[in-house]
């Protein structure tokens, strides 16, 4: 059975980058969906444990997980695809 509260992980230095931006429907209106890619050290996202069910607060914005990715699988960066609907 699921958790319905959040809790803090850790923290980890990363970069943000933002993919898009589309206006679309989303629950009862219209909401503006960015994508966003973070950059991170691969051993600092193992470190934490993060994964595809946990957020991300990064400069105030609650950041959706997608997709986690070991960069050319080298095991020194991770690209984290995720999504915030404001």
């Amino acid at each position: 059975m699921r958790v319905s509260t959040w809790r803090d992980l850790g923290t980890f230095r990363c970069d943000l980058r933002e993919q898009s931006a589309v206006e679309q429907g989303y629950a009862d209106g219209v909401a503006v969906v960015r994508q966003v890619e973070v950059l991170a050290r691969w051993q600092a996202i193992v470190n934490i444990g993060l994964s595809e069910l946990h957020r991300l607060t990064v400069r105030g914005r609650t950041l959706r997980i997608v997709s986690i990715q070991n960069a050319d699988e080298a095991d020194r960066r991770a690209v984290i695809q995720c999504v915030e609907v404001n």
